[in-house]
């Protein structure tokens, strides 16, 4: 209950800010007067500011913008809905610039059934404070949408009655029940509904104001997948990750060079190339933004994960390439999905400058062509830190089976004496499934680097197949409501997630100056790799 205690403590600190310091004396002209006077001047104590649950996340806030949009990704304007316990409910009067507003709506079918009729207490139990949940749906009537609302207050009412008083308090004033059906609502929300023909199960209105899809509620228990309410509870965090590296990219310093911009595209693999600053030496940081976004149907938004990267080309027609960064893309979710992927101890990569050709790979080029529009750029920073000079690509994955070690030559290296440091850096993910133990997505895959006399690993131990850990990463980026089986954690991986390098110092263990050998090999449950794929890429990584 973590959540539902923090916001508690919001009521609670705003409850004793109440009007005990009020003068009975003051009349109601006496504050347009004192406003002309610095409070400190008058000998007046400033006014206490009630806390909200902005400054009890510590959350930064945005004014309200101006929408008219009516379409995903669109600003959305000021709207009021008739509420079954509030009354009229107005965007404008509860904005603060921190929450998101979630949209659950019963769209008549068997799917909304079973997450309309699944318990809210979850839902509550695993939302964050800084978020707004309003029940809507597209009943045909007036008076058939009104006990649809009702109905889902009921559900609440029932589940209000199983907490504390404090966790009612904090949340009741977050729920809200649409009485009238969702395409005669006026306003953004009614323009929203009306203008896309299929019906939606879910949309929001993140913190950066901007109309998403939601996306999908299903999880799948016992075997089979099922719909249910409490899935909505990650819709937020993923928001508030948006908004994070939003402010990110506002607030850097940072030279940005674009590799493509806005780009609406089919294929799959993309050449380009960037025109970087001639002299690379000033900089010792690089993160890749990448953005990518699709507002078709479900279906139509890439209907698996898919292995992604950015590849920094030898030649321009990148016949052979070094990977730069790898993200998985999320099953056939419709949005905008946005994250900043460190790479820093890969910017030798880059050379010394210039231009650069790169390759953006979001799936194999044989599957079905999808439309999205893409944005890539690169962001070379100076932070003071010291910077990598050599990026040597030492070893790579394969097939993961019982030939899978013998093909892994040791890599031989000569650091300079001058080197300050030297790391293993290791951008891994296992995929495919076998069998008998579904590797190597859903097994434990351990990656064993000897050199110098130590061994140095990369254990997956208890991380794969955990029911919702994936999902519990939605703040770092985990893309929520993807139409397949998302929320399970893989060993290493997450669809819809950057797939983050593992970075081993091994200074203590190389001779600098001279000839040093590392090896690689990997094992599965104490033996031999038995199956699935291994997709690796190892650099020996020099700091001067």
């Amino acid at each position: 209950m973590k959540h539902v205690l923090v916001l508690a403590l919001v009521l609670s600190s705003t409850a004793a800010c109440g009007d005990d310091d009020a003068s009975p004396d003051a009349g109601p002209g006496d504050a347009g007067m004192d406003a002309f006077v610095p409070l400190e001047d008058a000998g007046i104590d400033a006014p206490v500011v009630e806390p909200d649950v902005c400054d009890a996340l510590e959350l930064p806030r945005r004014p309200l913008q101006s929408g008219t949009g009516a379409a995903f990704g669109d600003v959305a304007g000021d709207f009021t809905v008739l509420t079954t316990d509030q009354g009229a409910w107005t965007l404008s009067d509860h904005w603060t610039g921190c929450e998101s507003y979630v949209f659950i709506n019963h769209t008549g079918t068997d799917y909304a059934r079973q997450y309309w009729e699944s318990f809210p207490d979850r839902l509550l139990t695993n939302s964050r404070p800084n978020v707004h949940y309003f029940f809507g749906n597209y009943e045909d009537h007036p008076v058939r949408a009104k006990a649809r609302a009702e109905e889902m207050q009921g559900f609440f009412d029932e589940a209000f009655a199983r907490t504390t008083p404090e966790e009612e308090a904090a949340w009741r004033p977050r729920v809200h029940f649409i009485e009238t059906p969702l395409p005669d609502v006026e306003g953004p929300i009614g323009d929203l509904v009306r203008a896309n023909p299929t019906v939606q199960h879910t949309f929001a209105i993140d913190r950066l104001q901007r109309f998403d899809e939601g996306g999908s509620l299903s999880v799948v228990a016992a075997g089979a997948f099922v719909a249910r309410m409490e899935m909505a509870a990650y819709f937020s965090p993923y928001y508030d990750h948006l908004d994070g590296v939003q402010r990110r990219v506002d607030e850097e310093d940072a030279t940005v060079v674009p590799v493509m911009e806005e780009e609406a595209v089919t294929e799959r693999i993309l050449i380009r190339d960037a025109a970087l600053p001639a002299d690379l030496s000033g900089f010792d940081r690089l993160s890749v933004d990448v953005q990518v976004t699709c507002h078709l149907a479900p279906g139509d938004c890439s209907e698996w994960d898919r292995i992604a990267y950015v590849h920094v080309c030898d030649d321009a027609e990148c016949t052979t390439a070094n990977e730069l960064v790898r993200w998985i893309t999320p099953y056939s979710r419709p949005g905008r999905r946005r994250w900043l992927l460190e790479a820093s101890p890969l910017l030798p990569l880059l050379g010394d400058g210039g231009t650069k050709t790169l390759r953006v790979t979001m799936g194999p080029a044989w599957e079905e062509a999808t439309p999205r529009v893409v944005s890539v750029s690169l962001r070379l920073q100076s932070s003071g830190d010291a910077r990598a000079s050599e990026a040597l690509l030492a070893f790579r994955g394969g097939e993961f089976n019982a030939e899978y070690n013998a093909g892994q030559t040791p890599f031989v290296f000569t650091p300079p004496a001058d080197a300050t440091r030297v790391e293993l850096v290791t951008i891994v993910s296992g995929h495919g499934q076998t069998e008998r133990d579904n590797c190597a997505e859903w097994c434990n895959h351990v990656h064993d680097f000897s050199i110098g006399g130590s061994v140095h690993t990369i254990d997956h131990e208890g991380q794969a197949g955990q029911a919702r850990g994936c999902a519990d990463r939605a703040g770092e980026g985990v893309v929520p409501g993807q139409w397949g089986n998302w929320a399970p954690s893989r060993a290493a991986w997450c669809p819809g997630l950057p797939v983050a390098p593992t970075v081993m110092d091994i200074t203590a263990d190389v001779v600098l100056g001279e000839e040093n050998t590392v090896a690689y090999s990997a094992r599965f449950d104490g033996g031999e790799p038995r199956g699935g794929s291994m997709d690796l890429s190892t650099y020996v990584v020099v700091y001067r």
